[in-house]
């Protein structure tokens, strides 16, 4: 059978994957490689046979659907199940690992050593018995970096020949200290031929070293330089000694829907999350209705026909929504300086009350929505424009027939007929609104800050809030962030679902 085209492209695609896979197993990320495994035998399935043909179009949106969608809300999920956090960052396998890496010194020989650079930048360690010169041992090549990724394994030592010259340049204990290798080569530990520890103490001597802890059947720990003992407690995310106090890291542990509890329960959680959850939903409500108030008056007045310049006028007011977000967030920014910004100098040169708009709670709230009415009126403008457009100008003769009057006119015939099929698009604003995560995190970062809040701040809608959880707090409390995403998901999810349902009523209408 001859390759065609396709199969040494799959080919060619396979190699590389198969290759990253192989990496990825090595790394120690076993599931990842099973996944990445899977769905490389699954491409390779349906592009190299014929039956699965209709599905080569959909593989890559499938993957892509899975990979950026799917896997971070598991994962997210996930996480919001577990106590994980700056002090429970490890998982428990690599904790346990670094009780296994330590040592203490068992009073035994004392080495001198030479380290010795080789030509391809590598490393050996040549030891010498202080007591007996006639011991020589040589280490295998190993390497000297700054940042370690965690617990290595001992190096191996052999002995090396009498007479025997050790191979590579020596380094002087000031070339030592001045290229900083003695700050690595201080956490590595070296295995004799006979299984004795070796590892740096001070600068200059090797000493025969013992491993600290002895783990037992049950799981404990047991300290063999003074007796006690320490087990892991799943429950907390650590290792108690038999007091109950904690030793060493904490782990990721499974910790159910506590977290999820703990947003309704503890008091430092609850009630800045309840403020910040009703805040939230005013910002969101207040945005969309003042967003379309403003849009649609200024629709219908440029769309009044005796108006003059109305084309200059409706470009001059779309430029807002031309001009990014950013930028107009960071000089509004400046503008409502409290104390050197040109909104409070003008209130003053008119002799005006000037607002606290950085420290007072509802003048940073005022603040926020000023700006992001600013920011979404033109885009409501131009979709009730639209709206206008679609609306036939003989009602409007029938109705001045009667004698109405515009305020009728607007509100029994154009409200009635424009505001049915926005009601979709009024979601989706208020959904965009919910996560208006850039207009607060650079007006405001949150402030001021909430009394007795924490990190909460006045200003902070659940996604930043979130945020400075997961990313600012000291405690960097990664599983209750994910416990608050997972809730924002589920209220913007549900927001969505209506937006479909009310889109496909319009529809069927």
């Amino acid at each position: 059978m001859t390759l065609s085209l396709r199969h040494v492209l799959v080919i060619l695609f396979l190699l590389p994957a198969l290759y990253l896979d192989f990496l990825a197993y090595q790394s120690g990320s076993t599931w990842v490689a099973l996944g990445l495994l899977i769905i490389i035998g699954l491409g390779a399935y349906i592009y190299l046979d014929s039956r699965a043909e209709a599905y080569r179009y959909l593989f890559p949106g499938l993957i892509g659907f899975g990979l950026f969608i799917i896997f971070p809300l598991l994962y997210t999920v996930v996480v919001s199940l577990t106590r994980y956090s700056s002090s429970h960052l490890l998982p428990y396998e690599r904790a346990l690992s670094l009780f296994q890496q330590e040592t203490f010194s068992n009073g035994g020989s004392a080495y001198n050593y030479e380290l010795l650079q080789q030509h391809d930048a590598g490393f050996l360690l040549y030891l010498e018995e202080d007591k007996d010169s006639s011991k020589r041992f040589i280490s295998e090549p190993f390497e000297l970096t700054a940042k370690e990724s965690g617990p290595v394994e001992p190096i191996k030592l052999s002995i090396l020949a009498e007479g025997a010259t050790p191979p590579g340049q020596p380094l002087a204990l000031p070339q030592i200290t001045r290229q900083k290798l003695y700050i690595p080569l201080r956490s590595r530990h070296f295995l004799l031929p006979d299984g004795t520890l070796i590892a740096l103490e001070g600068l200059q001597k090797f000493t025969a070293r013992q491993r600290l802890w002895k783990i037992n059947g049950d799981g404990s720990l047991t300290n063999l330089q003074d007796g006690s003992m320490i087990r892991p407690d799943f429950s907390q995310g650590c290792f108690v000694s038999q007091k109950g106090e904690k030793v060493g890291v904490g782990f990721r542990a499974f910790s159910g829907v506590e977290n999820y509890a703990q947003i309704v329960t503890d008091p430092r959680i609850q009630g800045p999350f309840l403020r910040i959850f009703l805040w939230t939903i005013l910002f969101s409500a207040l945005s969309v209705v003042g967003g379309l108030a403003i849009g649609m008056f200024l629709a219908v007045l440029l769309d009044w026909k005796e108006l003059r310049f109305r084309n200059l006028y409706r470009t001059l007011l779309i430029l807002p929504y031309a001009v990014p977000s950013v930028l107009s967030i960071l000089i509004f920014k400046g503008l409502f300086s409290q104390e050197f910004g040109a909104v409070n100098e003008f209130l003053r040169a008119l002799h005006l009350f000037a607002p606290e708009w950085e420290t007072n709670p509802w003048g940073a709230r005022a603040m926020i929505l000023l700006v992001n009415l600013w920011l979404g009126y033109p885009y409501m403008m131009l979709v009730c424009t639209g709206m206008l457009k679609s609306v036939p100008s003989t009602i409007y003769e029938a109705s001045a027939m009667d004698g109405s009057n515009p305020l009728t006119d607007f509100f029994q015939l154009t409200l009635p007929l424009v505001l049915p099929p926005l009601v979709p698009i009024l979601v989706a604003s208020f959904a965009f609104n919910f996560n208006n995560f850039t207009l607060v995190y650079l007006l405001t970062a949150g402030g001021p800050r909430m009394v007795g809040g924490g990190i909460a701040g006045e200003t902070d809608l659940l996604v930043t809030y979130t945020f400075n959880l997961a990313f600012r707090d000291s405690g960097t409390n990664y599983g209750l962030a994910s416990a608050i995403a997972t809730l924002l998901f589920f209220i913007v999810g549900t927001l969505a679902w209506l937006n479909l349902r009310l889109s496909a009523r319009k529809v069927r209408a």
